[in-house]
This record gives structure tokens, C-alpha cells and sequence, in this order.
């Protein structure tokens, strides 16, 4: 993949890639919250585990938006011409 430019990479990949990593720190983030205000460990594991699901649900919705707006986009580009005649090479055992 080092030599494909960044344009032609495909974004969802990287948009889950990202989405995970952020759920993990926002779940672990939030448990940790959750402690420092005083609730029990398990309170504070189902914020964290709920942070972590709302965020990865978010993640997957937006990866699906993409999904859709790319489908929508290759629809909407018009077909190419086709061309009038074949062009002979002035090699072509044909002639």
C-alpha cells in the first residue's frame, strides 16, 4: 500500500480502525469518571461498557453513511462515450 496515493485508499478501513480505538478510550474514560466520582466497579464498568457500545454503534452508522454516499456517487457519474471506431496501429497484421 506504500505506493498508492491516500486518495485512492478506501476509507473504511481506517473509519473502523479509528472507531474502535476511540470507543476504547471513551469507554475507558468514562469508567474512569465514573470511579472518581465514587460509584461502585460494576456501576462504573456498565458506563464504560455502554460508552463503549454507543461509540462503536456511531462508528458503524457512520461507516454505513459512507457506504451509502459512495454507491450514490458512482450511480450519479455518467457513463463514458463510447468511442466512434477502432483506431488501426499502423502495425496491425489486419491490413
Amino acid at each position: 500500500m506504500a505506493d498508492t496515493a491516500p486518495s485512492d485508499q478506501h476509507p473504511d478501513p481506517v473509519w473502523r480502525a479509528f472507531g474502535r480505538n476511540l470507543a476504547a478510550g471513551v469507554g475507558a474514560l468514562s469508567a474512569l469518571v465514573s470511579l472518581l466520582a465514587g460509584t461502585s466497579v460494576s456501576t462504573a464498568c456498565l458506563r464504560g461498557t455502554g460508552a463503549l457500545l454507543a461509540v462503536l454503534f456511531l462508528t458503524r452508522l457512520g461507516s454505513a453513511a459512507l457506504a451509502a454516499i459512495e454507491r450514490s456517487e458512482r450511480r450519479a457519474e455518467p457513463a463514458p462515450a463510447p468511442s466512434a471506431a477502432p483506431v488501426a496501429s499502423p502495425n496491425d497484421p489486419a491490413r
